[in-house]
This record gives structure tokens, sequence and C-alpha cells, in this order.
């Protein structure tokens, strides 16, 4: 099973994801490992072990192994030494513990995080983590000596990148191992080897598909970049050890057989896209050659729209491209000819959004191009933007200027 096939529905007596039973790692950082008897007795009592093993990290790659296991961005030109502290303070050093237990009763509700994040958590590892954490503090006072997944996404996420995928799919298929010692830091910290790997790891961790140039994945990308559309950015981002623009971290790099790879990362609410249309795309991808990409008609109007929308000039591998998607899926009312008419594919551009209820909006990413000339034609909530803007500015006004003058501005406006 891979991460974006992960459901959760609820029931009359909570909410149960499609996998038999759930999973769930706890590391014993420093300060923790003296504990490692007493926890394995708890966990044995709630739960079954699967894995208890020794993680050893080269102190090389500490720093980006701890930020990537916590989701903290890896800011491009930063160097190592002014990264934050706060994650490789609290593991402590370069080993670490680690349980990987099976529940087939988990309890799962919205559950508050110590980072404020309220999700879908298994409480009966929640309840387990804080018990541990507990008995710590008593003794040491020291807060968050252990860490565990809270639920089975978050498992999916940091499994894979910590043991690798085949430890990972043998403990999904339920297999007890007896491993005493893995040298190993995250998947990807050195970079990686093929677009292959890329993709293996990325299916296990994310939720994402790949918007275009997409053709010569996984074997090949002469493009040198990939363009991708996500739930959770960061998540995406972490996973593959990319490093990202400090004032952008939708932008980043990655390397990938030595070469740096460049990465736009789209996600939901960014405005890239209309929010509903990239949730329907995510939705409905489908899986090509081990790599996620939009269904063929979400391919064709996704590409038209950032073809003639996004660019100034229709990039000639699209013109093709286009042309065989329109065949495909016997768009006979599709003309190639008239690709470079702004007013003819706004038009049909438009057709798709009002038969879709979705709507123009600026992307967050100023880089953006914004073709106005095709623009113009589709529907777009650019007006009730700005007159909400306007009652904010307004509303501000009246605040501080007198009653005088805002009785004056007043009799402005009637006449506009």
């Amino acid at each position: 099973m891979y991460y974006s096939e992960i459901l959760f529905k609820k029931e009359p007596y909570g909410f149960y994801h499609n996998l038999e039973c759930d999973f769930a790692c706890f590391a014993l950082w420093k300060t923790a490992r003296p504990y490692r008897d007493r926890i394995r007795e708890l966990l044995t009592l709630k739960f079954e072990i699967l894995l208890e093993t020794e993680i050893i990290w080269t102190t090389e790659n500490f720093k980006q192994n701890a930020a990537r296991l916590y989701e903290a961005p890896i800011k491009s030109n930063v160097p190592k030494e002014k990264w934050p502290k706060g994650h490789e303070e609290k593991i402590g050093d370069t080993k670490f513990i680690l349980f990987v237990v099976k529940d087939c009763n988990p309890h799962y509700t919205y559950a508050m995080s110590v980072s404020k994040k309220i999700e879908l958590s298994n409480l009966n590892v929640v309840a387990a983590k804080y018990q541990i954490r507990d008995w710590i503090y008593d003794d040491l006072k020291t807060k968050f000596a252990v860490h565990s997944t809270n639920n089975i996404q978050e498992f999916f996420f940091q499994a894979p990148l910590i043991l690798g995928v085949e430890l990972f799919k043998k403990l999904m298929d339920g297999e007890k191992l007896k491993i005493p010692q893995i040298a190993k830091d995250l998947e990807g910290a050195n970079g990686w080897n093929s677009y292959k790997e890329v993709f293996e790891i990325l299916n296990l961790t994310c939720n994402y598909l790949v918007l275009r140039g997409f053709e010569g994945l996984p074997e090949e990308n002469p493009e040198k970049d990939i363009d991708v559309l996500t739930d959770n950015y960061q998540r995406f981002a972490s996973a593959l050890g990319a490093t990202q623009v400090a004032h952008q971290p939708y932008k980043g790099k990655v390397k990938v057989n030595s070469e740096n790879i460049s990465l736009d990362i789209r996600y939901i609410g960014d405005k890239y896209y209309d929010v509903a249309w990239t949730k329907e795309m995510l939705q409905t991808k489908v899986n090509r050659n081990s790599v996620f990409v939009p269904r063929e008609d979400h391919y064709f109007f996704s590409l038209l729209f950032h073809a003639k929308v996004q660019k100034p000039k229709v990039k000639e591998k699209y013109i093709s491209i286009l042309e065989r998607l329109a065949e495909n899926l016997k768009f006979n009312w599709y003309d190639a000819n008239k690709l470079h008419n702004d007013k003819a594919m706004g038009e049909l551009l438009n057709g798709y959004f009002r038969a879709n209820h979705y709507y123009y909006k600026d992307p967050l990413d100023k880089g953006v191009y914004k073709n106005e000339a095709v623009i113009k034609h589709i529907q777009s909530n650019r007006a009730l933007t700005t007159k909400i803007w306007t009652k904010r500015i307004e509303g501000k006004l009246m605040e501080v200027l007198p009653v005088k003058t805002i009785k004056v501005l007043k009799k402005i406006k009637r006449k506009f």
C-alpha cells in the first residue's frame, strides 16, 4: 500500500483506516535509553513489537536527519552550524533505540499534539508515549525523551526513511525482525542514485503527483526539474531531503544521480490552480510506471492552463502533447491551430472552469507569470477579493478619521 491510498472513515465507534492493523514507531533518544527494558515491557503489554533495534546515524548527516525526521525545512545557503538546534538537542546524539509496533485494535480520534496540531491520532500510541515521557520527566526533568508516530500517515513517512524500503515492506507484511543494529542515515541523506529510488520513497511517504514533464520518468529527466502537486509541501521536501529557498519553501533542489534537480512544489491552497481542482487532481491521480501523474483529462486541462495562463508563450513541446491528449480523449472541439489565440483558449478554459465551478486566482508564488490576455476571459474571484480589501480599508479609515472627513469621502465615492 502507498501513502496516498490510506483512507479513513467515520464509524459509530470511532475512526478507522483501511489497513488491517495500525503501526507506530517509538524512538528512545539519548536520555531515554537507560529506560529501554522498562519501555519494552510496557510496549509488549499494549502492542505487538515487530522490531527493536539500535539506529546509528553518521555525524556528518546528523543535523540533516534530525531536521527531516521532524519535517523542518533545510534552508539553502544556510550553513549547518547556523541551523536551529532544537531537534538535534532533543535527540542527543547519533544513536537511538527504535521500536516498531503493531496495534490491531487502534483507537483513532482527533488529538492535539505538542506542536498544537489537531489531527487523527491513535490514542493507544499517544497514551503510551505520554506515560513513558512522564516516567522520565519525574526522574530527570527531561520533557521529550521519547518520540512516537501518532498516526498511520506519520508512520508511513518516518519508517521508510529510517529503515529503508525493503525493511519497511517486511514490517508491513507483519514480519518480526531481529536486527540488533542498523547503521544508516535517512534514505537519500547523500542524494539519490536514481529516479527509481526517488519515486519509490515518495510513493510510500507522500501524497503527490508530477504535474508535467513525466514522460521519461523514472528512467530519465532531461529537463533537470520536477514540478509536483501535493497536499503537504514540507512533508514532500523532507522526504526527499531537499534544500529549500528560505522565503519560498515550495522551491528547492535535490541531488539525483549526482545532478542538482530543481523542485517546484505546488500545494493545495497556493492558488497555482483552483483549490477544488487540486484536490480533484490528487484524488484521481494515476500510477504511471511507478510515478503518480494526473488523470489524462486533468493533464490536458492543467497543461493547457499552464501553457496559456502561466507562460508568456506556448512552449513548442506542449503543442504535440496537447494534440496527442486531445486525440486520445476524443476532444473533437480542440483545434491546435488556435493554441496561440488568447481569446479562443481563454474561452475554452473558461468553459471548463464554469462547468466545474473553478475560479482563477492570483497565485501566492509571485514569480508565476500571469498572461492577462487569457486571464480576462476566465471566471475569476479578483473582483470579490478587491471588494473585501476595500471594505477592510474603509473600516480601518472610519476608526481613525474624523466624522466630517468620512462624510466627504462617502459623497465623493457615490459620484464614481
